[in-house]
């Protein structure tokens, strides 16, 4: 119980972030709406064209962008608990960072000198902007079966962390265990490049530092890694509209942003942290 009190008071502030930064992301678009039409759409929809724009199109994108941080933050914990600290370092830093960072660059370059991008590239840049209740619809769908996971695995993924002899004699099938959260992880991860584009794969290193602040408990790590998942998600799409005349890919934000933090994260792993 202590325990849990400890950690209660960051899922509440988490929580209120999510609502602030939700606010704020049904308020700002191109069409201008009042702060309390925003209110009222939400709570006392009717059929202004207030209320089709908050429902149809910032709804649908505000919900995305949290089902994506979800996606995220379960593929990586899941990951993390089958490999341990050592993929920071051996996949995510030394192949996937440097490839990602390589399709960022040139992706900037020709957005800036206005050049045409290929048609291939809404999938890796990750663009949140067209969300549609049928988006939010399939993706809820696999979070479901992915949280289902979670609540029958968590236990076994607490158990791989301290080894595979140890979770062995916890009675943990290692083996089969690992291979069906592999595969899990997979869908979950393909489901986000779905949502979000192939960049954004970047936050899921966020649990890597979660769990600094809720130790590595996955009844723990899971709920607050999706919470603050979610909530960067919807900021850099808040920045993305904001900062930029053009709306800049949300998959080059999540690149730029975490650039330090994969850092920071390699050099905790050279040092055995």
């Amino acid at each position: 119980m202590s325990r849990l009190k400890n950690r209660l008071p960051l899922v509440i502030y988490l929580l209120i972030v999510i609502v602030i930064l939700g606010f704020l992301s049904l308020l700002i678009g191109p069409t201008k709406i009042s702060a309390s039409e925003v209110f009222l759409s939400v709570f006392a929809p009717g059929n202004s064209d207030t209320s089709s724009i908050i429902w149809q199109i910032r709804m649908p994108r505000l919900i995305l962008e949290i089902l994506s941080g979800t996606l995220l933050a379960m593929a990586g914990s899941i990951l993390l608990g089958i490999f341990g600290t050592i993929i920071i370092d051996n996949l995510v830093v030394k192949s996937f960072y440097i490839i990602v960072s390589a399709i960022a660059a040139v992706s900037i370059f020709l957005i800036l000198f206005g050049f045409n991008l290929p048609p291939s590239y809404p999938l890796l840049l990750g663009s949140l902007a067209g969300a549609t209740w049928i988006d939010v619809l399939i993706v809820a769908l696999f979070i479901v079966a992915g949280l289902a996971v979670y609540v029958f695995y968590y236990k076994d993924l607490n158990a791989l962390l301290f080894g595979e002899y140890t979770a062995k004699t916890l009675g943990v099938e290692v083996g089969l265990t690992k291979i069906f959260l592999s595969v899990v992880a997979l869908i979950i991860s393909t489901v986000a490049i779905y949502a979000c584009g192939l960049l954004c794969l970047g936050g899921m290193i966020i649990p890597y530092f979660v769990r600094l602040a809720t130790g590595v408990n996955y009844k723990y790590l899971i709920p607050v890694s999706i919470l603050t998942s979610a909530s960067l998600i919807i900021l850099i799409d808040i920045f993305s509209r904001i900062v930029f005349p053009a709306e800049l890919p949300i998959g080059i934000i999540m690149v730029i942003l975490s650039g330090p933090f994969y850092i920071y994260a390699l050099q905790r792993r050279r040092s055995g942290l």
